[in-house]
């Protein structure tokens, strides 16, 4: 493996802003430059600096192949995750780059590693040691390195691969790598509690269903944007409560239910608009509480499915977002233009037929501005346009 010494970290920030490409091209102008290595470090750090920013300021941390960026977790989730398995000692399964592990093992007891990617495991091990991160590390194939043990762990983390043998996205947990519902007899005799990461694709019914032990499940957003669903099982788990969480928002405080409040809650609609207009976050959509939220916040519902709720009291702690409705009426241009004589709003559309797209090019609209335009449906039918301002 190769490792960056002072005069190719130095090429690095000093390209640190360039054309990557253009690099490429020009590696002849730069002997004893690996250019392809130079350019995957630069990459790397612009990735993550979005990703994990507390990562790019180190020079020794190196960057792997960009599948393996796309994949691992940013900062926040890995944050999120470290504080789920406060205390315990934990086996990663499904090592990758290490940034779990990273910031994982700062909170468990002792942290275990594995990888079977020889390329990636080398980089983890070297950038543990760059960290300052206390981690056991093997490159293995993890099932197998538990199958050779007889160690019992209070914690079995895995993030399965979610590419098929052609390099194609998938989805069901059954259809990843590993397969983790078909090993659970394996799993099960090495540890109590397994954590399972997964796409926020992934169908939450279907998933418990699969595993057939959950005992609770975590809907992780960042900026209102869902990156991934936690799976936390037990073998004797007989029923499950979910956990939405908007990590890194103005309001990103838990959501917490059991699919029984929500089939059990009885939601009150209206087609009356009160004084202010509720969008759950995009973790609350994906965690589907879409009854419960009106209930437990005094809401009234818009329609069955629009998951847009309304009320005349202000309630700061509603996971999502909150706006004050200046006016709403039939969507027409003359309509439009008196309520936004700028030509100016942020469009939202949930359950109406026509994209944002469509009804800015039709009323002649720009993105942007203090204003929110939603276009819905009121629980009566009526196709609606509310002109809001965010609280």
């Amino acid at each position: 493996m190769l490792l960056p010494d002072d005069t190719l970290i130095a090429f690095i920030e000093q390209h640190a802003n360039d054309d990557t490409h253009h690099l490429l091209l020009s590696a002849a102008r730069y002997p004893g430059i690996d250019m392809e290595f130079a350019v995957r470090q630069i990459e790397g750090r612009r990735k993550a600096a979005e990703k994990f920013p507390s990562l790019p300021g180190n020079e020794q941390f190196i960057y792997p192949a960009k599948l393996s960026m796309e994949q691992c977790s940013s900062e926040p989730t890995a944050l999120y995750k470290a504080a789920l398995v406060e205390g315990l000692s934990v086996i990663d399964l499904t090592g990758g780059l290490g940034i779990d592990a990273i910031f994982m093992s700062k909170q468990s007891r002792t942290y275990c590693y594995i990888e079977r990617n020889k390329e990636l495991a080398e980089a983890a091990v070297h950038n543990f040691a760059a960290c300052k991160t206390t981690v056991e590390s093997h490159c293995a194939e993890g099932l197998g390195f538990l199958q050779n043990s007889n160690r019992q762990f209070d914690c079995i983390y895995l993030d399965p691969a979610r590419r098929d043998d052609n390099k194609n996205k998938v989805v069901l947990l059954s259809a990843c790598e590993p397969d983790v519902p078909a090993n659970l007899n394996v799993l099960w005799q090495h540890t109590k509690k397994i954590l399972v990461k997964a796409s926020p694709m992934l169908d939450i019914t279907q998933a418990v269903r699969e595993l057939g032990c959950v005992e609770r499940v975590h809907v992780v957003a960042v900026k209102n944007e869902c990156k991934e669903l936690l799976f936390e099982c037990r073998p004797d788990a007989a029923e499950y409560s979910i956990v939405s969480v908007n990590l890194q928002s103005d309001n990103d405080q838990p959501f917490r239910f059991t699919p029984q409040e929500e089939t059990e809650a009885e939601p009150v609609y209206t087609n009356r608009l009160a004084a202010y207009l509720y969008e759950p976050n995009a973790a609350m959509l994906k965690a589907g509480a879409f009854r419960l939220i009106g209930k437990r916040f005094g809401l009234q519902k818009l329609h069955p499915d629009s998951h847009l709720y309304t009320s005349d009291t202000l309630h700061d702690g509603f996971p999502g977002k909150i706006f004050q409705i200046i006016t709403a009426g039939a969507l027409n241009k003359q309509s439009v233009k008196e309520a936004l004589p700028a030509g100016k709003a942020n469009v939202v559309v949930r359950n109406f037929p026509a994209r944002p797209e469509e009804i800015r090019k039709k009323f002649g609209l720009h993105d942007g501005g203090e204003n929110f335009l939603f276009a819905t449906t009121l629980s009566d039918g009526q196709k609606k346009g509310i002109i809001c301002r965010r609280v």
